[in-house]
């Protein structure tokens, strides 16, 4: 546990002030629990970063849940400046992206 709490801290250093690039999806397991990843970055190198930074449980697909999840994990890990957000085509995350734009907007 101790070194998960160090790598994330320097994770949190790479990540600020960067403009970062979110991948999300949701999908359902064999035990009927759903679940969501959330990543990507380019650093001033212009070496491109993937990390998955979320793997959490959500109660459905719905778009007000998924938004809620991924803008928790991006205060968890102080990610201010999303470039764009990557979504499968269901119709859900229209909304979702709509919520973000929402919560983030200055």
């Amino acid at each position: 546990m101790k070194i998960y709490v160090v790598e994330k801290e320097k994770l949190k250093k790479a990540l600020k002030d960067q403009r970062v690039c979110l991948t999300t999806d949701t999908w359902t397991s064999i035990q009927n629990i759903k679940y969501m990843l959330t990543a990507n970055w380019i650093d001033e190198g212009w070496n491109l970063n993937k990390r998955i930074l979320n793997f959490c449980q959500v109660s459905n697909h719905k778009d007000e849940t998924i938004g809620q999840a991924i803008e928790s994990c991006l205060l968890e890990w102080g990610i201010d400046n999303i470039l764009t957000v990557t979504v499968d085509n269901a119709s859900s995350n229209n909304l979702t992206i709509k919520y973000l734009k929402r919560v983030t907007s200055n």
